[in-house]
């Protein structure tokens, strides 16, 4: 298997990846998530998707991942892209637009974004992952970590107490600020947007802590008015001897965020940190420069990197970061109608984005909505070094090429129902096994050479194409269904429920013999429960077969479900009645099942 190689940004260079786990195994991974006052855009989901399919790919490398990604819910300003920290709390001018509380905006937009999320099938919000407080830190449950932090950094010469009871970092003390982003200090200086405030010594010093009376978020450092219980004990704990008089009650900055909440769920320095291009300056220079004068941070290089034999000044081994998302060629533009959030595709009626979900029906999206695996697959496809040019042509592209797996997955599926058993199936012929390996070590090669997911689909669509041209028998199924379902643990495009399936005759006649249909019946008593089947239990049970009316408050289909509706059309046909033996194809066809007539029996898909 090829070895895995990354592009670091901290160094422009190509690095073989090494965890800095002694035994090899264990790798700590820090994204940076989402700011919650407002819903999150493609672009954002760019960056996210990117993060997780590098966790993917190290975990198909044979690693044990920790990843983390944040919730910032105050501190992020709105003009933090001068490191200034200038501006107003994105957060708080969100909540006084809406009128609303800020706790409470925080907590709409981060449910929204898990919502967002899950649909995306990003790995972190899956599982018992999605639940778990620690790999979702939020900012407002770290200000004890911060506050730590911002003492360090005082008592160790790095930061400074203004007489407004703030705090800044002093860029000049720390030698390798602008390593990652290419940036120098005198640069900074010459090129910078705003004034020296107050009593800040340089223009490019960042803020730690900030202090204005007017923000609905406080924390009074000397006082545990205001706080959490748990969280001023666990600052008490932190800070037994408490932080410098000088400060005053108000708010973390964006940058100390991130840097206290690594710190506190991954240790004291990590393996990978994952953002996109626009938080390498400031935001990811900042927490270097911070986490280095706080706890004089180091890192080894990789072996075989051009400073090899030398530490680091970071917290973070291996700085990973996508580049943006571009719409039609142009920076997304709410006034161009090309600003797209993730609700805005995924349903665009729920969004009020009704012009939109017309162009989408257009190109033959259904109802107007993006299915969120189309989505997924759009935004991964091409490198994450590259810029990206996001068009709704491109989901079009997107949705073929989802429609093309599947169709491949459901075929194998259908062909084979049990790969467990070499005994039935048989052993693959050479031609195939070969087909297989070759196309598996292709899909790793590209993954392995910085995550090239463009050449690695390239991999996974000509092994279809080969699949296409070939006659497999079961055992060669197996082998093909096998590589698909490895393919996906990356792609994660795939619907793996029953997709397809064909129902015998002798299956469907069963129903229609009043001596067997007790027993088809009894495999079904778990329908009693179920409001939408409830109906059609107490006609089983009874001995009748259902009426096509009684199929009528059906909500979702099963394969089950399936069966007792073929069940129904095949008794109508019987009776020559054809206008319900087609009512029933048609109701199938409503609720997301096409069926084809075969020799085998009644083949149906999920349409």
């Amino acid at each position: 298997m090829s070895v895995l190689k990354l592009k670091n940004t901290y160094t422009r260079e190509l690095e073989v990846f090494q965890p800095l786990d002694p035994e090899g195994r264990r790798v700590t991974m820090y994204s940076c998530g989402p700011t919650v006052y407002s819903f999150a855009h493609i672009g954002n989901f760019r960056s996210f998707l990117m993060a997780d399919v590098l966790r993917r790919v190290l975990a198909r490398n044979g690693y044990d991942v920790r990843q983390v990604m944040n919730i910032t819910d105050v501190g992020h300003m709105t003009e933090d892209h001068l490191a200034d920290a200038q501006g107003e709390d994105k957060l708080a001018k969100a909540a006084r637009e809406l009128g609303s509380d800020p706790y409470k905006v925080a907590l709409h937009f981060e449910k929204a974004f898990a919502q967002d999320a899950r649909a995306l099938r990003l790995r972190i919000y899956s599982g018992g992952e999605a639940d778990d407080p620690a790999l979702h830190p939020r900012a407002t449950g770290h200000v004890p970590e911060m506050l730590a932090a911002i003492q360090k950094l005082l008592e160790n010469g790095f930061a400074y107490v203004v007489s407004t009871g703030e705090a800044y970092f002093e860029v000049a003390k720390f030698a390798e600020y602008g390593r990652l982003s290419g940036k120098k200090i005198d640069e900074l200086e010459a090129g910078a947007r705003v004034e020296v405030r107050g009593e800040k010594k340089a223009p490019e010093d960042f803020a730690l802590w900030k202090v204005d009376a007017k923000h609905l978020m406080q924390w009074d450092p000397h006082s545990e008015k205001g706080w959490p219980p748990a969280d001023w004990a666990r600052f008490k704990e932190l800070c037994p001897k408490g932080v410098d008089a000088r400060l005053k009650p108000g708010f973390p900055g964006w940058h100390i965020e991130c840097s206290a909440m690594s710190r506190a769920h991954l240790g004291h320095v990590i393996d990978v940190h994952t953002g996109g291009e626009d938080n390498i300056f400031p935001h990811h220079e900042c927490e270097i420069a911070q986490s280095h004068g706080a706890y004089h941070t180091h890192v080894p290089a990789p072996h075989g990197a051009s400073d090899e034999g030398n530490r680091r000044p970071s917290f973070a081994r291996y700085w990973v970061h996508g580049r943006h998302l571009l719409v039609n060629n142009r920076k997304m533009s709410k006034r161009d109608g090309t600003f797209y959030t993730v609700k805005d595709l995924l349903d665009p009626h729920s969004q009020n984005r009704g012009d939109l979900a017309t162009q989408l029906e257009a190109l033959g999206f259904a109802g107007g909505r993006v299915a969120p695996a189309v989505l997924r697959f759009a935004l991964v496809s091409n490198h994450y070094t590259q810029p990206m040019n996001f068009t709704l042509d491109l989901l079009v592209q997107a949705k073929a090429s989802v429609e093309r797996l599947q169709t491949r997955f459901d075929r194998l599926r259908e062909q084979v129902r049990d790969c467990q058993n070499p005994e039935v199936h048989g052993v693959a012929s050479d031609r195939v096994l070969g087909l297989v390996n070759r196309a598996e070590q292709e899909f790793d090669d590209a993954l392995n050479d910085n995550l090239n997911t463009p050449n690695a689909l390239a991999a996974a669509f000509r092994f279809v194409g080969e699949l296409n041209s070939m006659q497999l028998g079961p055992a060669e199924a197996c082998e093909a269904l096998r590589l698909m379902e490895s393919f996906d643990e990356v792609l994660d495009v795939l619907d793996h429920s029953e997709r397809t399936g064909v129902i015998a005759r002798e299956s469907t006649a069963a129903w229609l013999d009043a001596a067997k249909l007790p027993e088809k019946a009894a495999a079904l008593k778990h329908w009693s429960a179920m409001p939408d089947r409830e109906q059609l239990w107490e006609k089983l049970e009874a001995g009748m077969l259902p009426s096509v009316d009684d199929l009528s408050p059906v909500e979702e289909l099963d394969p089950a479900m399936i069966e007792l509706f073929l069940a129904v059309r095949q008794a109508a046909r019987k009776a020559k009645d054809f206008a319900v033996a087609d009512q029933i194809r048609a109701d199938l066809l409503r609720r997301g099942a096409q069926i084809e007539d075969t020799p085998q029996g009644v083949r149906w898909v999920r349409a």
